[in-house]
């Protein structure tokens, strides 16, 4: 993943049905408007939802790119119990892995790319990832080439800080507007369903994208930066990409 100019990539996360998806459907249709794909972090749980699941088919087709997000609520489990997987051994996380695709593709939604909640993750996770077919891992400051075994510190911009609200959508955007101008090889902004709810928020991610996009940054998803010739396949420990409840017999 070597510098080849400066690329943007705008990620949405945490989403939901009714009310939220209708934020969601509104987003990606402004961004679509600006030529911009967006990378889209699906929880298996979320995909318990028809309408969501149909909604990231439909963006699907339309450019936009799923990543898994965790693998929370696989069988049957507390939501965030995979959100930061830094102690998994390889055969266990290759386990909850496997189910999570389990779920991604019976949707029609593979992906090569796999996002976490925080940066530390176990050098069995990275392992089972790898063996999984997964060619990239994106943590909140860090994404990790999984095909050439290397880390790259590129932090998302995000509402986050100590500011109160003004200040966050001015730092937003100023971050962004940073990194453009500094000819950061990627520049990375990611936006929860949550933030769509603020009309300050929505306003400075348009900002910021727009301010990115005329400052010549080209718009990407995760998807671009992985390589198209490696597909999803089974991990040790399952058969056919789905969990074997006797590992002893794999």
């Amino acid at each position: 993943m070597g510098p080849v100019g400066t690329r943007l990539v705008v990620s949405l996360y945490d989403i939901g049905g009714g009310e939220a998806l209708d934020r969601c459907e509104r987003f990606a249709a402004e961004m679509e408007a600006r030529g911009v794909a967006l990378s889209l972090l699906v929880a298996p749980a979320e995909l318990t939802d028809p309408a969501v699941s149909e909604w990231l088919l439909r963006r699907r087709e339309r450019g936009d790119f799923p990543v898994l997000y965790g693998v929370g609520g696989v069988f049957h489990r507390a939501e965030g119990a995979f959100d930061t997987p830094r102690f998994l051994p390889r055969h266990e996380a290759g386990l909850w892995l496997a189910a999570a695709n389990a779920v991604l593709e019976a949707r029609g939604l593979p992906t090569a790319a796999f996002a976490v909640r925080a940066n530390r993750v176990s050098g069995g996770t990275l392992r089972a990832l790898h063996d999984s077919g997964f060619g990239l891992c994106v943590g909140p400051t860090v994404l990790r080439d999984l095909r050439e075994d290397s880390t790259h510190r590129v932090g998302a911009r995000v509402f986050t800080g100590p500011r109160g609200e003004v200040g966050r959508c001015r730092a937003l955007r100023a971050g962004v507007e940073r990194a453009v101008l500094e000819g950061r090889w990627l520049t990375r902004l990611a936006v929860s369903a949550a933030d769509l709810l603020a009309p300050r928020r929505r306003l400075a991610v348009a900002d910021a994208v727009d301010g990115a996009l005329a400052r010549g940054a080209g718009p990407v998803t995760y998807g671009q930066l992985v390589p198209r010739d490696r597909a999803p396949r089974p991990v040790p420990g399952t058969r056919g990409g789905a969990p074997n409840p006797d590992p002893l017999t794999s």
